[in-house]
């Protein structure tokens, strides 16, 4: 090789290295002061699709969904459509599992995967930073990952008619979570760590096996709807009375024989169904819920009632049937709100009633 000043430098001499060196040099800077796009594997995509395509999941299209508004269904099959989805309704294509591909989709808000055959969720769904909505309801699921936890931005979590038998001790740090539906599982303990979700409106979980609530159930200040109908509950924690923004509380087919006076001190509670208990008494603090619409206390084991029960002002159905209740206390014609009151046909009803019974607001059964 001849150099500039007509030298000739050999290949394998030391000028020759100082020049390559200098060249290379040369080349990154460049390449630093003008950086390009390096395209990265994206053959985790061309595997979503294949699997797409075996499960024979719709190139997605959307729904009509009332006036104005429509939703998303199906996979689609082109790479950049993909990347930059934000919903991804997979429900009812009968999938045995995930792909922890999907889990790349790191744009993602919406994630359905109602009615499948799903056993289990990949560890890897913590990647979806931006998922505030999963659906996960009637599958195959036993459990969840503990990963799951991780979802920091999660809303609605919807796991109902599945298997699980137990929930991550972390599910406490899903702060976010406002819906909580976990009915018609198979749960017996809920952990003490679902009493941290402190911006949970409503928690579901009825029709699965548990006996006790946690004692910090009043930590959920912020619960409106407390759904825990069809277990095997003996009792309530007293720290149920301090749920002061619960609307909505439902407690039938238990095993409960009785309730914490502080029930009395959920004033904003419009509905409150007991029926097919063990009730023997009720206690005298239920008459401070004075917004309540709905009492139902029917299949109980009830012999008599609070005599203060006027004090319901805004009560409209109360149900008393199948106990072995005596008489009705004359209290319960004051309440001219009522427009249904069932109880059986063997309990004496007074004069005062007289008006209910021209207006068939009692019912006999």
């Amino acid at each position: 090789m001849t150099s500039r000043a007509g030298l000739i430098i050999r290949n394998n001499s030391s000028y020759m290295e100082l020049y390559k060196s200098k060249t290379l040099i040369s080349y990154t800077q460049k390449i630093l002061n003008n950086p390009i796009d390096i395209s990265m594997d994206d053959s985790w995509i061309d595997r979503i699709f294949d699997w797409a395509d075996e499960n024979k999941i719709d190139e997605l299209y959307f729904i009509e969904k009332g006036f104005n508004s429509k939703y998303p269904r199906g996979l689609p099959r082109n790479k950049q459509t993909l990347l930059n989805l934000e919903e991804l309704n997979l429900s009812k294509y009968n999938l045995t599992y995930l792909p922890k591909e999907i889990c790349n989709l790191t744009k993602l808000k919406k994630l359905h995967l109602y009615k499948n055959r799903l056993r289990f969720i990949p560890r890897e769904i913590n990647n979806l930073q931006m998922l505030v909505e999963l659906s996960l309801s009637k599958n195959n699921l036993s459990r969840l990952p503990d990963e799951i936890c991780e979802l920091k931005n999660l809303e609605v979590l919807a796991l109902f008619e599945n298997s699980i038998t137990s929930l991550p001790s972390k599910i406490g740090q899903l702060k976010n979570l406002i819906k909580l539906n976990l009915l018609g599982n198979d749960l017996r303990i809920l952990p003490s760590g679902i009493c941290e979700l402190e911006n949970l409106d409503s928690l579901s979980i009825f029709d699965n096996k548990l006996e006790y609530l946690p004692n910090e159930i009043g930590n959920l200040k912020n619960l409106t709807e407390l759904l825990v109908n069809h277990n095997y509950l003996v009792e309530l924690p007293e720290s149920i009375g301090e749920l002061k923004k619960l609307k909505v509380l439902w407690l039938y087919e238990n095993r409960l024989e009785e309730l914490p006076c502080s029930i009395g001190n959920l004033t904003e509670l419009t509905d409150l169904w007991l029926y097919s208990n063990n009730l023997r008494t009720i206690p005298s603090e239920i008459s401070n819920l004075s917004n309540l619409k709905e009492l139902w206390l029917s299949n109980n084991c009830l012999i008599n009632l609070p005599q203060n029960l006027d004090s319901l002002k805004r009560l409209k159905e109360f149900n008393l049937s199948n106990n072995n209740i005596a008489h009705l206390p004359i209290e319960l014609s004051y309440l001219k709100d009522l427009s249904w009151l069932e109880v059986d046909k063997t309990v004496p009803i007074g004069n005062e009633f007289d008006d209910f019974i021209q207006k068939s607001i009692i019912k006999f059964s």
